[in-house]
C-alpha cells in the first residue's frame, strides 16, 4: 500500500509540474483606458471575449436583462469596423456602446 501512494504522489507532482509549466499568465487589461487600437491589436478570440464583456457591461448599465445573441455574435466585426475608422476612440464609451445597445431616440 505504501508504494502505491508514493507512485500516486509522484504522478501528481509530475502532472502539476507539467500543468504549471504550460500555463501562460494573462496580462490584465484596464478596459476604461483601452482604445480601439488596443482592440484591433487583439486576436480574434480575445476580441470575441471583450465583445461579450462589453455587451454585459452595457446591458447592465442600461438595466436591460436581455441579451441579443445575434448582436453579440456580430459585435466583434462591427466593433472592428468602427475601430478601424477611429482607432483613438476609447473602447468603453458612447461610440462603442451603439454596437451593443441602440442610441436612445430623441
Amino acid at each position: 500500500m505504501r508504494l502505491r501512494w508514493r507512485g500516486v504522489g509522484r504522478l501528481a507532482g509530475v502532472v502539476m509540474a507539467l500543468g504549471c509549466a504550460g500555463v501562460a499568465k494573462a496580462e490584465p487589461i484596464d478596459l476604461m483606458r483601452a482604445t480601439c487600437a488596443d482592440f484591433l491589436a487583439m486576436n480574434g478570440n480575445d476580441q470575441s471575449q471583450i465583445s461579450l464583456w462589453l455587451a454585459g457591461y452595457y446591458a447592465g448599465g442600461a438595466q436591460r436583462p436581455l441579451l441579443d445573441i445575434g448582436k453579440i455574435a456580430a459585435a466583434p466585426a462591427a466593433l472592428a469596423e468602427l475601430c478601424a475608422k477611429t482607432p483613438q476612440t476609447p473602447l468603453v464609451g458612447a461610440e462603442t456602446r451603439i454596437v451593443f445597445i441602440p442610441a436612445p431616440a430623441p
